[in-house]
């Protein structure tokens, strides 16, 4: 008895087929990234799937000499780097692939010969594709009430652009209107759902503790919320088999890989239950090895980072939050389960999460201008303790700030003006 087929899949199946072969097409280590995207399909968020197409369309409209020309440097070098012998996978991006290129002494002409030829193919993917509006974005990020944040230093780092702005009313009430909504004033998830163009992956909710969803309200499903503290259970038993891990690089590229395609759906919250691209996500994350693992606030921002990198959403909104401090001999440079290698309680970090959490907020925008998306973007970092934010905002805006001074209501009415025209 055959296993019911994914719907979506069934739909993509014919161009599954023709995209394979035009990889086939392609220089033997131009292939494993792209099959790999392929053997994901159902995980990649929207903008990934669109990337991929657009990619092979311009592959596509090379004529098949036009291919050849563009592509003999690549392959006369993978012929000079004996690539055939090596043990190169074509099915997926691998640690050994990686292994095996950077070892080659050809390694940073391969690499210039990659950069080539992508350019040359999103010239004319650029050439083919439709163009479509650009869309005006919101990135909210929250320093809480919790965090003390230094009223002299809060904002020295984002001191090259933007104003700083303070909130009357509150700054984390008025976020907290922002993503619930109130009496006659819609939240963030039902402003979006207003565009009949809105995907899920549209809005994105990241947050060290569980906040954010429970500010959304149930009745809408248009979002992305993940939540440090309710990833407790999955985070545990990853960290165990992380830490299985022997001191040999070959053993961890196997417990990676192991950890990679392990089913971890026992573990995932109920709000994750069904949600194969947020699972999916958040394992990739674990895997990166930049103290998501760990670290409330490392998690929120690197999180954050990933979002816009691999879903481009129109607003993300990350709370930051309070860490405990590091527990004395234990190590957590190699992922150590604080909770379980010490018997001392754990303390609350107030000042350092503040600090930690000021700079991986600015983090955030930067890792936003990294990306010709969110060139028409309003951000916002509020500091509850502050009641006051920092704006980085384009004049289109038309937000009159020269007070220093802003009612929650005004802010509201104008962001929710910004995101639906």
């Amino acid at each position: 008895m055959t296993s019911p087929q994914n719907p979506a899949r069934v739909k993509e199946a014919p161009n599954l087929a023709a995209w394979r072969e035009t990889i086939a097409r392609l220089p033997l280590t131009l292939r494993p990234i792209l099959n790999q995207q392929l053997g994901e399909w159902d995980t990649l968020f929207p903008f990934e799937q669109n990337k991929f197409r657009g990619f092979l369309d311009g592959v596509n409209s090379f004529t098949p000499l036009e291919l050849d020309v563009l592509t003999e440097r690549l392959r006369k070098l993978e012929l000079q780097m004996d690539v055939r012998h090596w043990k190169f996978s074509e099915a997926s991006n691998t640690m050994e692939n990686a292994a095996e290129l950077a070892r080659s002494e050809y390694y940073r002409q391969w690499r210039l010969e990659i950069q080539r030829i992508n350019d040359a193919v999103d010239a004319r993917t650029l050439q083919i594709a439709s163009k479509e509006p650009q869309r005006k974005r919101l990135i909210v990020v929250i320093l809480p009430r919790q965090l003390p944040v230094d009223a002299h230093t809060a904002w020295e780092h984002w001191k090259a652009r933007g104003d700083g702005i303070r909130i009357a009313g509150g700054a984390e009430e008025f976020s907290d209107l922002l993503v619930k909504g109130g009496p006659g004033q819609p939240g963030i998830a039902e402003i979006l759902t207003r565009d009949a163009s809105c995907d899920p992956e549209d809005l994105w909710l990241i947050d060290s503790g569980a906040r954010l969803n429970m500010l959304l309200p149930s009745a809408f499903s248009h979002a992305a919320s993940l939540s440090y503290s309710a990833l407790k259970p999955l985070r545990d038993s990853f960290l165990a088999g992380l830490n299985t891990m022997p001191k040999s690089i070959s053993s961890a590229v196997e417990i990676m890989a192991s950890l990679a395609k392990k089913d971890w759906t026992p573990w995932f919250p109920p709000e994750l239950a069904g949600q194969k691209r947020l699972q999916r996500f958040v394992i990739d994350l674990f895997l990166s090895g930049n103290g998501a693992l760990i670290f409330s606030n490392a998690f929120v921002e690197w999180a954050a980072s990933e979002a816009m990198r691999r879903a481009r959403p129109r607003v993300l909104v990350a709370r930051f939050g309070m860490r405990s401090k590091p527990k004395p001999f234990t190590s957590i440079a190699i992922f150590e389960n604080q909770e379980k290698v010490s018997t001392v309680p754990d303390v609350d970090d107030p000042a350092n999460s503040a600090i930690d959490a000021a700079i991986l907020a600015h983090y955030i925008w930067l890792a936003a201008g990294r990306y010709p998306e969110y060139e028409q973007s309003v951000c916002l970092c509020i500091s509850g303790s502050l009641d006051s934010a920092w704006m980085i905002a384009p004049p289109e805006l038309g937000l009159d700030h020269s007070t220093g001074s802003l009612s929650g209501d005004r802010l509201y009415d104008t962001i929710e003006k910004w995101i639906t025209t």
